[in-house]
């Protein structure tokens, strides 16, 4: 009689394959089994390794304001077996541990949400395995007479490290003398300390730079652009410092916004949106000597309000008059529909995979860029 095999006795590295395919909710289910299963799943290997094998199975996350709720939140869709996009929406109450209403977001880094408020709180967040961790206070300029007024945050990993780092520019209003407080105080935190670092930056302010609606962090460097499109600035997580990239003159009459695209940083240039008249938008990248190259046109769109989001694929999220949400597939090379928001209006959007990257313990960072 031929004896059945077990699972658990397969060689580690046939279960690690088979295991990085799972979905984040089956491998957290997983841990409990036995403690093997435990170790192999919290390895950082592992952890690299399920980032890369799901990157193909993404989800999308917009982020709402409800209505009638008066609170912020969430919306998760994903796709079911027929590939129909199945919505599931969540108030930030429901799944996190503090009572804040609106938090501002900025776009997700392997599964790494950054969250902060008006308040001064900051925190990181892993949806998919429900981990939240505020960050330490850090109050750099704690006087009365100093107003913060202006801040803007990057959030990204150096590279020899492997280490997540969150960086908040902020500029004061000086109450006492009624005009800006210099030099911009800027404070970087790394996830492995738990701690921030804090010091003076003269040649750029928060005030300069705009926050982007996709993600542009790419190869150990956090880009922002400009307020007059005319170049962006780029933060070196290696070092700190911070990089001035001018951008074509071409850029400075148009609106725009930056974000990645087929890894590359890009520009997402279009003419000022007007209802009713077509609008297209030309996909222009930054190539490695810092030269931009016009790459792709796409649309043309017609009755769009404004764009929320970009994926990395070229993807693009757009609010359209009837406030439906659509997605523009470049694939297929048309818009899909990702639903109506009837109860409020939403913020911003984002192509998302999920990871088992942890907060916990930095650890599982290792190794992920």
């Amino acid at each position: 009689m031929e004896q059945k095999s077990n699972f658990s006795d397969l060689p580690e590295d046939i279960v690690m394959e088979i295991l990085s395919r799972f979905p984040v909710k089956c491998l957290l289910q997983l841990k409990c089994v036995n403690k093997k299963w435990y170790v192999l799943i919290e390895n950082p290997i592992f952890i690299q390794k399920h980032l890369h094998d799901t990157k193909n199975h993404t989800s999308y996350f917009v982020h709402h304001y409800f209505l009638d709720k008066m609170k912020s939140g969430f919306t998760l869709f994903h796709h079911d077996e027929q590939n129909q996009l199945i919505p599931k929406s969540h108030l930030y109450q429901d799944v996190l541990s503090t009572s804040t209403h609106l938090w501002q977001v900025l776009s997700p880094l392997n599964g790494l949400f950054l969250l902060y408020n008006d308040q001064e709180d900051v925190a990181l967040w892993n949806p998919s395995t429900k981990e939240f961790k505020p960050l330490p206070i850090s109050q750099p300029l704690n006087c009365p007479l100093y107003k913060l007024s202006s801040y803007k945050f990057g959030f990204g990993i150096e590279p020899s490290s492997g280490d997540y780092k969150v960086v908040w520019m902020r500029d004061y209003w000086d109450v006492d003398s009624e005009d800006w407080h210099s030099p911009t105080i800027i404070s970087v935190y790394t996830l492995s300390t738990n701690s921030w670092r804090t010091f003076e930056e003269f040649s750029v302010s928060s005030r300069d730079l705009v926050k982007s609606n996709g993600n542009t962090y790419l190869n150990g460097f956090y880009y922002w652009r400009a307020c007059q499109n005319d170049k962006i600035f780029a933060f070196d997580m290696s070092n700190d410092k911070i990089v001035e990239i001018q951008t074509p003159k071409s850029f400075v009459s148009k609106q725009g916004d930056l974000s990645l695209f087929n890894d590359f940083v890009a520009m997402y240039i279009y003419e000022p949106i007007i209802l009713g008249i077509e609008t297209s938008i030309d996909i222009w990248i930054m190539e490695k000597n810092g030269n931009w190259t016009k790459n792709v046109r796409i649309g043309p769109f017609l009755n769009i309000k404004r764009s929320l989001g970009y994926g990395n694929n070229g993807e693009i999220f757009l609010e359209v008059v009837t406030c439906q949400l659509d997605i523009f597939d470049p694939f297929l090379k048309k818009n899909r529909v990702l639903g109506q928001q009837k109860s409020g209006y939403s913020l911003q959007a984002f192509a998302y995979n999920e990871s088992m990257v942890s907060l916990k313990n930095n650890s599982s960072c290792n190794l992920i860029g």
